[in-house]
């Protein structure tokens, strides 16, 4: 599917300004898009530069370096403050400058044009928590059966959704897995609009954007949202385990499915045993089951590859296929990482909620090692008002996480940060483990190397932007 500025300009119902003594308007008309960007450095010569001003950064103040790498952008800013702000004298010459109303809307208009045109099967997914995870599992297992576009990285925004769908044709697919985000009201109505799954997973409602949701039941209600443009043959798969989502499966007003280890679920994880390197279960849906040997640690896991299979199963794909690509599965989240010195790292550093925090001490107390369970916990973002009582919250859990022998299951709790003092003070009032707090990631990390033995394990967690990772890249 190719598209030119005069397409473009059709789309958005743009203001085509240009500046030439070489080309015609016809010309510039005729310039071919291969790519969406919206990030200045990244632009080629074919790319459509779209400026959708952030909270800190205006990228109309780069149109005059954009100009130079690429022949069309989109702008909604005024062309004489735009001179301004990149300090010309005079339009670009042979750019098609293409002005609307509003970026966004723009860029989610083209968005929303481009999947008019696919065919295939589009299964969106979100939740609170695990939608890259289920997003990824989903695509390996129906990957394995036929060809499968997705979501790549990040980008399941406002921005990253509209992009993302851009490049559905960038190959043949049958199949197309998009990962839907959302922050604030009203979020996942513009997303649908663009994305109009034909099969939707809701993974689970937890804490994440309550800041700007209001509650669980406000979050549960956005994201049900993703079903607001399907039609009679729209499916929705929902976790069982989890009480909100289980309990409206009923009144969503589409075909729905549920899954998890509740016995009730349509799909069920049963025969679930928990190991070091791989966790089993058994795939059942009435009379039908399958074995899967799952290469990633967690019931939350265990989940997301249920659903993967449920909906491959729906498709009518082969489950032995799906089945088979989940062994070798390797998720861009929880990474293990096996230390020279012994230890293991199990780094789920990416990001964090009250909910997946809880799921990575579950990860660890299901974990089986010889030496020291330790838990690196930091602070989780984005939580409201009531921030500090998640923040006690799961510091309570971690204190009262038992083995099956009744001893707790973290040999000591570390926290780094502000917030997550919160988790400490919790933690310290509930248990007699050993819990040690800091201020500053580069003492926790010269901290954990002279601690860390071989036969331990250490599991870190927190919101991205605490940056974990550094800390993994210290003691790994």
């Amino acid at each position: 599917m190719k598209l030119c500025v005069k397409d473009i300009l059709r789309i958005t119902n743009g203001e085509l300004i240009f500046n030439s003594n070489v080309v015609s308007e016809e010309d510039i008309n005729q310039y071919e898009i291969k790519d969406i960007q919206f990030d200045s450095r990244k632009v080629t010569d074919n790319s459509l530069f779209v400026a959708i001003p952030g909270e800190t950064v205006d990228p109309h103040k780069f149109i005059g370096n954009v100009a130079e790498n690429t022949k069309a952008v989109i702008v909604e800013k005024d062309i004489e403050e735009i001179l301004k702000l990149c300090g010309l004298n005079e339009v670009p010459h042979d750019v098609a400058i293409i002005k609307v109303n509003n970026s966004l809307d723009a860029l989610q208009v083209i968005g929303a044009y481009y999947r008019d045109y696919y065919q295939g099967t589009v299964i969106g997914v979100t939740g609170s928590v695990g939608k890259t995870t289920t997003r990824e599992m989903i695509t390996e297992t129906i990957r394995s059966n036929i060809d499968t576009f997705s979501t790549t990285g990040n980008m399941n925004s406002q921005i990253g959704v509209p992009v993302t769908i851009s490049k559905i044709f960038a190959s043949p697919s049958k199949a197309a897995v998009i990962e839907m985000g959302i922050s604030e009201p009203g979020g996942m109505d513009r997303l649908a609009k663009i994305v109009r799954p034909n099969i939707a997973v809701v993974t689970i409602i937890g804490q994440a954007h309550i800041e700007f949701l209001g509650s669980k039941e406000g979050i549960r209600k956005e994201k049900l949202r993703i079903t607001s443009q399907m039609d009679e043959s729209g499916v929705l798969f929902l976790n069982a385990d989890d009480p909100l989502l289980f309990d409206i499966k009923d009144q969503t007003g589409v075909k729905t499915f549920t899954y998890g280890t509740n016995p009730e679920a349509d799909y069920v994880a049963e025969d679930i045993v928990y190991g070091t390197d791989f966790n089993t279960y058994t795939f059942k849906r009435g009379d039908k089951k399958v074995n899967v040997k799952l290469s990633m640690l967690g019931k939350h896991n265990i989940l997301n590859s249920l659903v993967a299979m449920a909906v491959c199963d729906y498709m009518g794909l082969n489950l032995e296929k799906a089945a088979k690509s989940l062994e070798s599965f390797q998720g861009l989240r929880q990474k293990t990482v096996k230390s020279d010195k012994g230890f293991t790292i199990i780094d789920d550093s990416y990001n964090a909620s009250p909910d997946s925090m809880k799921a990575a001490l579950n990860v660890l107390r299901d974990y089986r090692t010889t030496g020291r369970k330790i838990a690196v916990l930091g602070d989780m973002f984005e939580l409201g008002p009531d921030s500090p009582e998640f923040h006690k919250e799961v510091g309570e859990y971690a204190a009262s996480l038992k083995s099956e022998d009744g001893k707790s299951v973290l040999d000591e709790l570390i926290t780094i940060g502000e917030n997550s003092l919160e988790i400490h003070k919790a933690a310290l009032l509930n248990t007699d483990i050993k819990v040690s707090h800091f201020t500053d990631k580069n003492e926790a990390a010269s901290y954990l190397s002279d601690i860390l033995k071989s036969g331990d394990v250490v599991t870190l967690k927190a919101s991205n932007g605490m940056k974990f990772w550094e800390i993994v890249d210290k003691i790994s």
